[in-house]
């Protein structure tokens, strides 16, 4: 016998996925129109490299932020992070340290920055918006400081092929490490005795705490690793732009947590699926790229950048009303 309660999960369960097909039915659409209208050039390999290397950097961050806020929690420090990595791993190979010494440097530096942010939240119990809204000021301002405000030079065969190596002289590399993380990311939120620790904890801290879940730890491990893939999407963009200068990142702190948001991660914790964000990626990555290579304005850009926010978080909340009348 199958009993109520479990027929609710899996009715549950196919909703989301309903969701995600939905996301990904209209990144299809997205994409024939674009590559119609954009012609030849959004089609073309010249243009499709760019912004696949692009989105990947935004992905990686994604995918564990994620985690994040699936179990409650937020964090908008990551583009600070982007920002001081970039300045980092340029200064270090001005010193003339080795590639993969500079790119272990700034990964540790990327687990700092997130434990920072996880002791704010975990330990001393400041929310986690002012928490990394405070870090990310603090992260932009060392990289200005450390930089002069100057761009920095980041030429390096081991950071080049970070971000514009190819596997097989086929894949970019950044697309490797993409998949590499949503596998890794989708296989513990949805096979693991820890992705299902994340969704009790969104869903409910009191009730995880009181049954013999670490919440604080469970949130400080989040925190962690979001702090190492933005060092590690701070990389990718480093290298692709062969240079390292405090504006790196800068607002994209929004265009990521838009895209988690987009996918059907809940505001409040407890639900959001790895798949989903990853066509919240896809959407905004490819809708950015096509309005760029049409030539509209950055400030439009930006425009659009905010008004997707509100947009997605409009269509949240009006959709979490809806259940609760159903409730």
């Amino acid at each position: 016998m199958v009993d109520d309660k479990t027929v609710d999960v899996l009715q549950k369960k196919k909703v989301r996925l309903n969701n995600t097909a939905i996301l990904f039915l209209i990144l299809v659409v997205m994409f024939a129109l674009f590559s119609y209208v954009g012609r030849p050039f959004f089609f073309s390999k010249l243009n499709l490299i760019p912004m696949i290397n692009n989105l990947s950097f935004v992905g990686i961050i994604a995918a564990i932020l994620t985690m994040v806020m699936v179990s409650g929690e937020i964090d908008f420090s990551i583009g600070g992070n982007i920002g001081l990595t970039a300045c980092l791993t340029a200064l270090l190979l001005e010193k003339g340290l080795p590639g993969w010494l500079v790119v272990i440097i700034a990964l540790a530096g990327g687990f700092a920055m997130g434990a920072f942010n996880g002791m704010l939240v975990t330990v001393v119990g400041v929310n986690s918006i002012i928490a990394t809204i405070g870090t990310m000021f603090i992260w932009r301002g060392i990289g200005y400081t450390i930089t002069n405000g100057e761009s920095k030079l980041a030429l390096n065969t081991v950071i080049d092929y970070i971000g514009r190596g190819f596997v097989f002289k086929v894949i970019p590399f950044p697309i490797v490490l993409l998949v590499a993380v949503f596998i890794i990311t989708y296989i513990i939120m949805n096979h693991s005795k820890w992705g299902r620790r994340i969704y009790a904890i969104g869903a409910n801290p009191l009730a995880s705490f009181l049954s013999g879940i670490n919440v604080k730890k469970v949130k400080f491990i989040g925190f962690l690793f979001c702090g190492a893939a933005a060092a590690l999407g701070g990389l990718v963009l480093t290298s692709l732009s062969a240079v390292g200068m405090p504006q790196h990142g800068q607002g994209q702190e929004l265009v990521i947590i838009s895209a988690i948001i987009l996918g059907g991660t809940a505001l409040g914790g407890g639900r959001g699926q790895i798949l989903g964000t990853l066509a919240g990626v896809f959407i905004l990555s490819v809708l950015y790229n096509f309005l760029t290579i049409m030539n509209i304005y950055y400030f439009y850009i930006q425009m659009v950048q905010g008004s997707v926010l509100i947009l997605v978080v409009s269509t949240y909340e009006i959709r979490q009303a809806v259940a609760r009348r159903r409730t």
